[in-house]
Formats: C-alpha cells, structure tokens, sequence
C-alpha cells in the first residue's frame, strides 16, 4: 500500500511538471496579453483564468492569456501607434465601444500606424437614461432636452466617456437636419451638464437625480451596466429608462494585433462568447454582444433585452467632439450699435425709441454671459469721434473683473443707459465694421469664440467711407481661418441692408439675422451661440 501510494504521488507530479512544461499536446506556450477596459476587466479576468485552465491549443501551443486594466482612451492612443501609449501595448485590446476606434484613426493617420479591426463584441450595455425612482412616468426622449423642454440632459464628459459621446450622438440627430439643427442642437448642449465620470463623480450625480428641487426632471445618460453598478452598491433610488427616440450600446470591441496571436484572441473570444462567458458577463451588469436577454442584469435594471443599434456613420464621433468642444469655448464679444438718427423712431405698439429698446434688450442678453465671458461696447453713426464714424464707450474685458470701483459687467450696464442716438447722426457702418474687426481681431483669445455683434436699424450711407466691395475685399483679406473672428448682424426697421449685413457676415464665417422688432435681440442674442458648433466658421448659416 505504501509503494502504490507513492507510485500514485509519482503519477501525480509527473503530470503536474509535464502540463507546466507544455503537456497535454502542448508544444509550450502562447502567451495572450489584454488589456480590458475597467467596465469589462473583472469578468475578462474571470474568463481568462477559465480558458487558461483549458488548455486551448494554437499552432501546437496552449495559449495563456493574461490580463490588465486600462482606461479606452489609452488603448485607443495605443492601437494609434501614439508613443506617449507604450506602456499600453498588448497583444489584444477590450475598449468599451467601438466609437474609440475613430479616435485611434485619426492618431493612426498621424503616426502612420496600420489601424487594426475589431474581430468581435465581447459584451454590449445599452446608454441609457436614469431617473429618481419617483420621478414623474411617461416618455422620456433626446429630442426632450432643449431648452423648454420636460427634461435636463447631465451626461459623462465626452472627452473621456463613450457614453458622453453616444450622448452627443444622439441628442445631435434628435436636432434634426435642415436650418434649424444647429440650433437645435446648441439648445440641447446648453442645458446640458457635464459630470465627471469617476466613481466620485457619478455617485454625485445619482444623488443629484434623487434631491433636484424641481423643475424639468433632470436625467442622467449612462451606460445601464453604470445603473446596475450603483443599484448593487445600495445607492439612491434610481430606476432606468430607454429613451423614446432609441439610443447606442457600448458594444466592447476585441481588437488584436496582427499576426500569430490573432488566432489565439479568437480562441479567447469564443470563450467569453459561450454561455459560461454569459454568466461571467452578467455578473459584471453586462449584457451578451447585441444586446440579447440578461435575465440577472433585467432583474436589477428592469429593462428587457435591447436590440442591436446601427454603428456611428464615419467621422461623426469626430464631428460632435469638436461641437461639444467649441460649445464650451469662452466668449469674447463686441457690440456695436447703430446711434444714427433713425434709432429715434419709436417702436409700435410701445413709447419707447428703438434706441432705448436696443440698449435694454442687450443689457438683458449679456445677462446670459457668465462673468469669464469678454465684452465690450461701441456706438457708431458720423462724427463720433472726430471724423471717425464711432466711438469705444468701453473696452473690451472680463464682465466679472473689477472696473474702476465696479465689475465691468456693471460699467457695461451703465454705458447702455447712457447711449442715446444721434439726430444728426448717417449710418457709417461699413468703417465702423472695419475697425471693429481688426480690434477684436488684435485680442484675440484662443480658448474663445470672437465675436463683433452690430445691432443696425440702416444701411450705410457714409460719405468718404469705405464702400462695400472695398469692406468685403478687406475683410476676405485680414480672415485668418486659425483664428477666426465672426461678424454677426442683427438688422431691425423698415430701412436695413439685410442683404450687406449677410454678405459681410459670410466674409468672415458669421451669421445675419432679419428682426422686425429690437424687442427680439434678446432671442436672438443667444443664438450666438450656434456659431461655436460649426465645423467650418465660414459655412455658418447667415441667415
């Protein structure tokens, strides 16, 4: 007995070294890196221990993978070929959606690095909305979330968050096409909130959903494996919602290099695709690839099986980056406004001028600047200053700074008070333009969108000024498309060259706009804002 049970012990270690030494049909081994995006990791990690164990044969050796934890940005600079990513290199790459790919090709275009293709989804987490558990039911959809609307969109930051860029995504095609998009889609981007996407961050955000003190119901758009997450921890009461006008899914790439271990990141795929895989997967709040039947993550999120959507259309990740970026550019504005004779005519059905109008329509606009904002006051007519048909009132600054005993906002408010128009006064708008231009253009502030906004009940008719044709020439010749300055102009009366204020707003990428009533600057004023999210500034609608 005693012999046997050594020869047994023998038995035993001899299998043992032969598997460690490539046993089992094992030529050696293969070894797999993967870095997994920290949404995936756990389950990932889970999968790979249980492949390992199975000796998965490729090429006559069993492929061992390992794994590691790396945030999608990363890997996407990596599989761009960014050498500032090397310590993120692996054999194959889990990214929680394949959005990341379009940023990884265009640092791909930048390095020169083949970009490799997805071979696979491993999971799939729909972007979803949440809500306080006792919100007010009914349908809850993107196009709802500008301004006037039943709800307030907070989103992750999309500079780091493929949910934040789905969010983007969305609310820019629930804006529609046509005219009226960019503003539509501006509305939406203001009201928005950015929220930080750290465990910090998003526990903050749940409990904003749960204290907000009314108003529209603020809804936060998240992945529903987030919703999952927080549900499980015993966080506030929040329940999920699809949105009524549909939604994206984090669709969890695998990517892998080329070459020989290709084929063993396929092995690897089929076994996080295989219902052992499914079990892992839901235990991290994820769904199957495409969205199929979760029965665990349904019975805590209590959303059903969500269909597959259609991919992102090429460069459109790209497009709604840099809309959400320039959203979020400062300002730095201009105002010149017409003091010539006809602003004395009173405006119908009030008793005021539509000099007094103007002023107190802008005031109310530039209420809408926070105080980082920049912004400064001309009046213009003939004989302003000197010969020079206008005159700085205030200079250009930062409305929060402090401006000889007051904030600049409030020397603003109290140059607008004091502006009255000239009875005297023609209209020398095309000089006025000019030297407008060239000082906005002298300041010009990087991290802003620069702004000259002239407010005009006229036409020019400016003896000895600038003609048209030398304007225009002028202005295509001083615009430098690496630091745009924009002309936006606002004609109001029965007497405006709507026409010269739109082609001197395209000269330079602005936008003219038609009123009928001074009354509607204050609407208008914030329509400004829809020259930030235009992909090209010289394209921008003009009217």
């Amino acid at each position: 007995m005693l012999i046997a049970g050594v020869a047994a012990l023998l038995v035993v270690a001899v299998l043992a070294g032969v598997k460690s030494f490539g046993g089992g049909g094992c030529g050696g081994r293969l070894a797999l890196s993967v870095a997994a995006d920290p949404a995936v990791a756990p389950a990932v990690t889970a999968l790979a221990e249980r492949f390992n164990d199975a000796d998965h044969e490729v090429g006559g050796r069993c492929v061992e993978v390992s794994t590691n934890t790396l945030p999608s940005s990363a890997m996407a600079l990596a599989l761009g070929g960014d050498r500032s990513a090397a310590q993120a290199r692996a054999d194959a790459y889990v990214l929680d959606s394949s959005l990341w790919l379009e940023i990884a090709g265009r640092t791909a275009e930048r390095t020169g690095t083949a970009l490799p293709r997805p071979i696979g989804s491993v999971a799939s987490s729909p972007v979803v909305f949440a809500v306080a558990r006792d919100a007010a039911p009914g349908a809850l959809a993107w196009r709802a979330m500008a301004p006037g609307g039943n709800a307030s969109l907070r989103l992750l930051a999309p500079e780091q968050s493929a949910a934040g860029m789905i969010s983007l995504l969305m609310a820019k095609q629930a804006a529609g096409t046509g005219d009226k998009a960019i503003a539509g889609f501006t509305g939406i981007l203001q009201s928005a909130q950015s929220v930080d996407g750290s465990a910090q961050g998003e526990a903050a955000a749940f409990d904003g959903l749960v204290r907000f003190g009314g108003g529209s119901t603020p809804v936060l758009a998240v992945p529903e494996l987030t919703v999952w997450r927080h549900a499980v921890a015993g966080g506030a009461p929040v329940r999920a919602v699809l949105p009524a006008d549909g939604t994206m899914s984090l669709d969890f790439p695998l990517v892998a290099v080329p070459g020989k271990k290709a084929e063993a990141a396929r092995r690897f795929l089929a076994e996080v695709r295989s219902r052992t895989g499914a079990g892992a997967l839901a235990k991290a709040g994820l769904r199957p690839a495409g969205g199929g039947a979760a029965p665990a993550v349904s019975a805590v999120t209590g959303l059903s099986a969500v269909p597959a959507t259609a991919a992102a259309a090429p460069g459109a990740v790209s497009e709604a980056l840099e809309m959400w970026r320039r959203m979020h550019l400062g300002t730095r504005m201009l105002t010149v406004i017409d003091v010539s004779g006809s602003m004395l005519e009173q405006v119908q059905g009030t008793a005021r001028s539509r000099m007094a109008v103007t002023t107190g329509e802008v005031e109310k606009g530039m209420s809408l600047l926070p105080d980082s904002a920049d912004m400064g006051l001309w009046a213009f007519s003939t004989a302003m200053d000197g010969r020079l048909p206008y005159k700085e009132l205030v200079p250009v600054g930062r409305l929060g700074a402090a401006d000889g005993g007051l904030t600049h906002r409030a020397a603003m408010q109290q140059a607008l008070g004091r502006m009255r128009a000239k009875p005297d006064g023609d209209t020398g708008l095309f000089d006025s333009v000019l030297a407008a231009y060239r000082s906005v253009k002298a300041g010009y502030r990087g991290d802003a969108i620069n702004i000259v906004l002239v407010l005009t009940d006229g036409r020019n008719d400016f003896a000895g000024g600038l003609s048209e044709q030398a304007l225009l020439a002028q202005l295509k010749a001083e615009y430098d498309a690496s630091r745009p300055v924009q002309v936006v102009g606002l004609g109001f009366g029965p007497g405006v060259d709507l026409g010269a204020l739109q082609r001197i707003a395209q000269a330079t990428g602005g936008a003219a706009y038609q009123i009928q009533d001074p009354r509607q600057i204050h609407e208008l004023f914030q329509q400004s804002a829809a020259l930030k999210i235009c992909d090209d500034p010289r394209q921008c609608p003009v009217g």
